[in-house]
């Protein structure tokens, strides 16, 4: 009994990881074609293969450089996607409750999202670096980046409780925060996760932009490495910066809200359990 759980949960996941493989090697393959047909830069700067990227990984690693960079980038993502996330709700919330601040912020909101994120980092150089607070500037920067997708995530989710949720609620005599806490939070959760998940890749893009642009000022990060890479013409480390930014990126989305979002979809009954 027991194997057979097991050779059915290794069939799930082999069936989940092909498609996965099969992506990655078609678009290393794609990526040797065009090394090996010579593709270069009008500079004469040759693209180099993935071998030479993975190899450049691997000296980067080996001279102590790549590590603390990729800590640091982590680091600087995990508090900025913190901020963005407590501001983001708290914008969110305030929005979906108070009718008048919705129709104030609303379409703000949808605009701030639609802004490229690299708009702020000019900004952020003049008003936090030029002060010597070169960290709050790159957090400044993602949390612009991240909080409005975070905030339409909380409307979105609160638009879509049903409304026998609140007449229920109010049968039950729920009022103020327990209202909150037992009714709106638990309906809204699944649309607030799927905001987290999407502000995550925004609070992603946004730090990586905020290094290209104000890490030469302060401590390097990744994005410091691939400017590094076209500033030196070193394409090999500019490639092996985009590699590892991507790595990161997929598998932040993949080992962590996924498995939270169909944790919580499978617990409410909307996936078939494993």
């Amino acid at each position: 009994m027991i194997s057979t759980a097991t050779a059915t949960g290794n069939s799930r996941a082999l069936r989940a990881l092909l498609p996965r493989v099969l992506g990655v090697a078609i678009l290393l393959g794609l990526w040797q074609l065009l090394a090996v047909a010579g593709v270069s830069s009008p500079a004469g700067a040759r693209l180099p293969g993935p071998g030479d990227a993975l190899a450049e990984i691997v000296t980067l690693t080996r001279q102590g450089v790549l590590l603390p960079a990729l800590l640091r980038t982590l680091s600087r993502a995990a508090i900025g996607y913190v901020l963005a996330l407590a501001v983001g709700t708290a914008v969110g919330l305030a929005a979906a409750r108070i009718p008048l601040l919705r129709a104030a912020v609303g379409s703000l909101l949808a605009g701030l999202q639609s802004l490229p994120s690299v708009v702020w980092a000019p900004i952020a150089t003049i008003f936090f670096v030029a002060g010597g607070h070169d960290e709050n500037a790159m957090y400044f920067v993602v949390i612009m980046g991240a909080f409005p997708s975070i905030a339409m995530g909380v409307l979105s989710a609160y638009d879509h409780i049903p409304p026998l949720t609140f007449r229920l609620a109010r049968s039950l005599g729920a009022r103020g925060p327990q209202l909150y806490r037992h009714f709106v939070i638990s309906a809204a959760l699944p649309g607030y996760v799927a905001g987290m998940r999407q502000a995550w890749a925004f609070s992603w893009r946004s730090l990586m932009a905020a290094e290209l642009i104000i890490g030469s000022l302060a401590a390097s990060g990744i994005g410091q490495l691939l400017d590094n890479g076209r500033s030196n013409l070193d394409l090999p480390e500019m490639f092996a910066a985009v590699l590892v930014i991507l790595v990161v990126g997929v598998a932040v989305d993949d080992l962590l809200f996924t498995p939270l979002e169909r944790g919580l979809l499978r617990r409410r009954g909307l996936l078939p359990a494993a």
